[in-house]
């Protein structure tokens, strides 16, 4: 959840910054890397994003090492940033155009449920200093990302599904797996390493498979971290999802019955079936809201694309020099020069 609150912030926004065309023959002011309209993104700004990026690439445990210059996931993460910032400007501007505001009580109250998710302010402050991001830069970057929710929402506050348009979904036979339901168990484990231990666990298990004597054995003798102390509760999942041996003793034993040993590329499993709940196909009803929720969100996002491609062209977005994200991201041509850009950039949601 750390990890996720911070680079939310961040590297979400990198991942879905849009890849804007330059426009040719202006000049781009002395410390900028773009100008955006008449307004500009400074080469500051750039700085202190790619300083948190460094931090953060260092802060996480078996991360790669961050990318050297010269590399293309050098180039690919400075050509983020560019977009990032671009993205922002523009729809900065594009935002006071439609009389879209982020009030101070909505950022505060963003930033608290941020503080309360990552466990309270102490553990906040520690995790910014960590990743090089002060509680100022985290507010601007908070609000630049509400921003974008809210003019995206106003984008998208038109998109309607008709019935008729639900039905077809429903009816189209490409769509007809997204309705079936696959059997399903709630089972329990312990995993050990070798057939000897699995079947002395089997043994205890099989004498006595109460909760109790589950939670004892699975956290004295289970070498799964995840199922260990939780009794070796898996949970509830579909056919398919778990390994092949697994999954065929799983689906086949009877809910209460403690299996004999069973061999994986994991180690030695005992498995007890909680319960079995058989596959089904939803109805029409069932599955309206789904549809409907998902074909809407279809429509806003190719809202969100057209939108996003008319601001560009009216912003008139320039860059400096090394700082295209075309450029940057283009891969080589044979003859080993940059591949041309496309003619239409593509926007992503």
């Amino acid at each position: 959840m750390k990890k996720v609150i911070v680079a939310a912030v961040l590297f979400g926004l990198l991942a879905s910054a849009l890849v804007f065309s330059a426009c040719g023959g202006d000049s781009v002011p002395t410390g900028a890397i773009a100008t955006v309209g008449d307004a500009t993104v400074t080469q500051e700004q750039f700085d202190q994003i790619w300083k948190q990026a460094e931090a953060q690439y260092a802060s996480q445990e078996g991360a790669p090492p961050f990318p050297k210059e010269g590399t293309a996931q050098y180039d690919q993460l400075k050509a983020s940033i560019v977009n990032y910032l671009v993205q922002n400007e523009l729809i900065k501007q594009q935002a006071a155009d439609m009389n879209v505001t982020v009030t101070p009580k909505q950022l505060d109250e963003r930033l608290k449920q941020i503080t309360e998710q990552v466990g309270g302010q102490k553990k906040l402050d520690a995790l910014l200093v960590k990743q090089g991001v002060t509680t100022e830069e985290l507010r601007t970057q908070l609000e630049s990302q509400m921003l974008q929710e809210a003019v995206r929402a106003k984008v998208g506050e038109n998109a309607k599904v008709t019935d008729e348009q639900i039905k077809a979904y429903f009816n189209d036979p490409a769509n007809k797996a997204q309705f079936v339901v696959p059997d399903s168990v709630e089972a329990r484990h312990v995993l050990v390493d070798t057939k000897a231990k699995a079947e002395k666990v089997q043994k205890l298990l099989a004498a006595d498979n109460s909760d109790a004597n589950w939670k004892k054995v699975a956290k004295l003798y289970s070498s799964d971290p995840g199922s260990k102390d939780k009794g070796g509760s898996l949970g509830t999942f579909p056919k398919g999802r778990m390994v092949p041996e697994f999954d065929k003793v799983a689906f086949s034993i009877k809910p209460g019955t403690v299996s004999v040993p069973v061999k994986s590329q994991f180690g030695w499993h005992v498995i007890e079936v909680q319960k079995k709940t058989p596959g089904s196909t939803k109805t029409f009803e069932e599955s309206k809201s789904m549809i409907e929720q998902s074909l809407k969100f279809q429509l806003q996002a190719k809202a969100w694309e057209t939108w996003l491609a008319d601001a560009e062209k009216t912003a008139g977005i320039v860059y400096a020099s090394g700082f295209d994200p075309k450029t940057l991201t283009a891969s080589p041509s044979p003859s080993g020069s940059a591949a041309p850009a496309s003619p239409a950039p593509s926007p992503t949601s």
